[in-house]
């Protein structure tokens, strides 16, 4: 959300693009403010599905298939958001860490609650 309210575009964005936000803008005005609203729409989806996710994991009954619409969701949300990058050729290491390093927590943090969930003994 702070990239879209801010900044619009990230350094490597345009790198990989191979233009300035003012090459940008000069296609057409209105195309920043279109990215800045797309990043900031984006930004809050993340926001909201990590206050569901957290509700759901804090006041949700601990079962097979809240773990189960849990790991779909991961694997649909980070599949497509670091999957897309290698498909176009996207392949800034700066750009995608901080998604890998998400999906990594949120693997660990999704297997340690299954696993702390389950009866022991």
């Amino acid at each position: 959300m702070t990239v879209g309210m801010t900044t619009v575009f990230v350094p490597q964005d345009l790198e990989f693009m191979g233009m300035t936000r003012e090459a940008i803008r000069a296609i057409n005005p209105h195309l920043v403010p279109l990215i800045a609203h797309d990043r900031a729409g984006f930004g809050g989806a993340l926001v909201s599905f990590a206050v569901a996710m957290f509700g759901s994991v804090r006041y949700g009954r601990a079962s097979m298939a809240l773990w189960q619409t849990l790991a779909i969701a991961g694997i649909v949300g980070f599949g497509t958001a670091v999957g897309v990058h290698p498909a176009i050729g996207y392949l800034s290491a700066t750009h995608l860490g901080p998604a890998v390093v998400g999906c990594v927590i949120f693997v660990t943090g999704l297997g340690l609650a299954v696993h702390g969930s389950r009866p022991h003994g």
